[in-house]
């Protein structure tokens, strides 16, 4: 079995008593691809970043090629490319 690229589990994300991501769970497995629609708040961005290690998670999982998305961002960060739609 080979290891997913993606897989959150559960993910939460609370911004004091404001809840933006509520038990997000899915795997993405080598060779899928994988886009984020929705409208504005749905959680698209906060999902990215918790995916990138860049905003700490309140709850769940996220790993990344089966590393910790937050523990081991750096590992994570050689491997991959980011441009956020919002640079200034």
């Amino acid at each position: 079995m080979t290891t997913a690229i993606i897989e959150l589990d559960h993910l939460q994300k609370n911004f004091g008593k404001f809840a933006a991501l509520k038990d997000v769970s899915f795997t993405l497995a080598p060779g899928q691809v994988l886009g984020f629609l929705g409208p504005n708040g749905a959680g698209k961005s906060t999902t990215i970043r918790a995916i990138l290690g860049l905003l700490k998670k309140s709850g769940g999982s996220v790993t990344v090629f089966g590393k910790d998305a937050w523990r081991d961002d750096a590992a994570i960060h050689s491997r991959i490319a980011y441009v956020p739609g919002d640079v200034y």
